[in-house]
């Protein structure tokens, strides 16, 4: 008769790790943020009304030269907020987008008070998709 136990003990263990290989190949794939081919950039960061006395930020838009406008909503309740707004089709590096974002505050006796950046919306680096742009 045959002792069956050593040959199960090994097909269990290669069942294991070949579990483990699949699981971490799986967690690999989903921690990749993005694929640098695609054109997708989400441009994202803090606004700040700091500046103006008394003041929040009820919105930021964002403007890439030729294009539409992108707003992004706020509470309009805190000096700092944050925002984040996507944009699709952006070219490749060395190419980006020359843009605008522009700022709206309101102060406590409801008088607004607005600034702009100009800035470049391009292709972050590697496998980010997102580009960070504070605000203040």
């Amino acid at each position: 008769m045959r002792d069956f136990s050593s040959r199960g003990r090994k097909l269990a263990s290669a069942t294991a790790v070949a579990s483990l290989v699949v699981a971490a190949s799986a967690t690999a794939t989903s921690a990749t943020q993005a694929n640098p081919d695609k054109s997708r950039v989400i441009v994202s960061g803090t606004a700040s009304c700091e500046r103006f006395e008394d003041s929040s930020v009820t919105d930021v838009s964002i403007t890439p030269a030729g294009k539409d406008a992108k707003t992004a909503e706020l509470s309009g309740e805190d000096t700092k907020e944050k925002y984040k707004l996507t944009f699709t089709g952006v070219p490749k590096l060395p190419k980006s987008w020359q843009a605008n974002a522009t700022v709206n505050c309101v102060d406590s006796e409801d008088d607004t008070h607005t600034f702009s950046k100009s800035f470049k919306i391009q292709r972050p680096a590697g496998t980010t998709e997102t580009q960070t742009l504070n605000l203040k």
